[in-house]
């Protein structure tokens, strides 16, 4: 499916046994609190590997996408939590570390990786770019449907009515369709496979704890 580098390899075998190792120490209730603590410093260094080689071979037109992405979509979390308009109605715990109007900067970072991981194998697939942001939108929606249980569980984000509301997956696939649609128009792409690896690797991340810790 990929080709890819040495140092892509490299990573790559070094993230999976970095979420295995997660994965099962968020099983084991003894090591579930410092999992907790160490989740923004594990969020963040995983983002690094994702950008480490459009930095460094100074992809500029691909990190200036995911400057604007990153800033909008935390723009549109902070609406969403002030207003509840966007989303839903909902707040942020603890566990993703510093907040800015209550809400975590690794969020921003978040919403990139998981559009650019998923929208650059969209399109090695797909080349018409409505199709191919429809596809990448369905796709992250599916991400978050995944991720809500656990990010819950663990003190992400909560729901104020207890409940997950359909706003918010109209608002991730609104969102998610018009980032990779630009994504797509501007005919971007990462200089790697490890953005897409990493979604891939934290899709089984989040679908191996909603089976085995909650």
């Amino acid at each position: 499916m990929f080709n890819l580098k040495k140092e892509e390899y490299l990573i790559i075998y070094l993230l999976v046994i970095f979420y295995l190792v997660g994965t099962i120490a968020h099983i084991i209730d003894a090591t579930l609190p410092l999992m907790l603590l160490l989740t923004p410093y594990s969020i963040l260094l995983t983002s690094f590997t994702g950008f480490f080689f459009d930095v460094r071979e100074e992809n500029k037109r691909l990190l200036l996408w995911s400057l604007i992405t990153f800033q909008i979509t935390l723009f549109l979390e902070i609406v969403g939590v002030a207003t509840s308009l966007v989303f839903g109605a909902y707040t942020y715990g603890d566990t993703l570390g510093v907040k800015l109007l209550g809400v975590p900067l690794l969020i921003g970072i978040n919403w990139t990786i998981i559009i650019l991981g998923i929208a650059d194998v969209v399109r090695q697939k797909v080349t018409n770019n409505a199709l191919a942001a429809l596809i990448t939108a369905s796709l992250t929606v599916l991400f978050d449907y995944v991720m809500e249980p656990v990010a819950i569980a663990f003190d992400y984000w909560n729901w104020t009515a207890g409940s997950i509301p359909q706003q918010n997956y109209i608002a991730w696939f609104a969102i998610a369709f018009l980032f990779s649609y630009l994504f797509f128009r501007n005919n971007l792409h990462s200089a790697n496979k490890v953005p897409t690896i990493i979604v891939m690797i934290q899709f089984l991340f989040f679908l191996s704890l909603q089976v085995f810790a909650i």
